[in-house]
């Protein structure tokens, strides 16, 4: 399987915020902007508390892990009622009289769980990205698309919403090409873990490679913002080089490099390690490796000790609908 690295490819590219030409220089990496002056001072004045992020991100965690597992639980529990030897006669003829919306659902629900997931993520991406080519809502993308380490309050909402972000086309391409790829070797049939999982890890993905870009940034008074989808990416890329560590990885563009999913790993730890030691700042290094270690983390405990064991979750919502259930009668 051939893969997208973000540490061998940059680009020089501009994006325009507020009148401000940033330079752009990553294609996969979770991307930077600097403004060292103004978010300098602003650092000054700035409230250190890291609460309300970290309250954010164990909320949002926990959150997925739960909706996952209820979503699943109620697929599964239709997917075994019994099939109705009319149904196929009446779906027949609801087919030949279904509008533009129930066909592209039609072919929608046809997809593998590994397009869906990967469709739904694609779209949300995207009409993010075609927000950040509207002027006006420039302001608006700014304070909830992008993270800003050293904000006096952070919007904590942009945790999340930062890694659907792309303001460049190039960015927003490569990212969607690297997910897509790795989508494909975790998810269902061909990988281990079902859509609602792998959901679940995703989101977790994408607040845990923020928080830990916010709590380097921080902590070193490295001013900039950040946004991007690498980290999450990249926690996809930890799950699967664990999952499948013999798995071939190529370099795009050059089919010819191949070398071991797990060395690849390491590779990518080892870089941003020196990339925090360094200071280097044309990549996030701390998303990045905050996402990697998160995929190896959930691949290593989580799949193991909290998904496979959510007996706990799904037995408190059937007791939960039942208790709706006594009220209505």
């Amino acid at each position: 399987m051939s893969c997208l690295l973000s540490k061998f490819c940059s680009i020089k590219s501009t994006v325009q915020l507020r009148k401000l030409s940033v330079p752009a220089n990553s294609l996969l990496a979770r991307r930077t902007f600097n403004r060292p002056n103004h978010n300098f001072k602003r650092f000054q004045s700035q409230s250190n508390s890291l609460l309300g992020p970290s309250l954010f991100c164990i909320s949002v965690c926990t959150g997925s892990v739960v909706l996952a597992s209820v979503i699943q639980y109620e697929r599964l529990r239709v997917s075994v009622k019994k099939i109705d030897p009319f149904e196929f006669y009446r779906n027949s003829i609801i087919r030949k009289n279904e509008n533009f919306i129930s066909k592209l659902k039609n072919n929608f629900n046809k997809l593998q769980p590994s397009e869906k997931v990967f469709g739904t993520i694609l779209l949300l991406n995207a009409i993010v990205f075609l927000a950040w080519q509207v002027p006006q809502w420039q302001h608006i993308m700014i304070k909830y698309f992008m993270t800003d380490a050293l904000a006096r309050k952070i919007p904590v909402s942009s945790l999340l919403l930062s890694a659907f972000s792309h303001s460049s086309p190039v960015h927003f391409c490569f990212n969607m090409y690297a997910l897509h790829t790795f989508c494909r070797g975790v998810i269902q049939p061909w990988g281990e873990m079902g859509p609602e999982e792998f959901t679940a890890m995703y989101i977790s993905g994408c607040v845990v490679s923020s928080l830990a870009s916010i709590i380097f940034r921080r902590s070193f008074k490295f001013p900039g913002n950040s946004l991007g989808a690498s980290g999450a990416i990249l926690s996809v890329v930890g799950y699967f080089s664990l999952s499948n560590p013999d798995q071939k990885l190529g370099i795009i563009f050059l089919p010819n490099i191949q070398f071991d999913a797990i060395h690849a790993l390491f590779g990518i730890i080892s870089l941003d390690i020196m990339g925090l030691l360094l200071k280097w700042q044309m990549f996030d290094h701390a998303a990045h490796l905050g996402g990697t270690l998160f995929g190896m983390f959930w691949y290593k405990y989580m799949s193991t000790y909290v998904w496979n064991n959510r007996k706990y979750i799904v037995g408190n919502w059937i007791k939960l609908k039942q208790i709706v259930r006594g009220r209505d009668k």
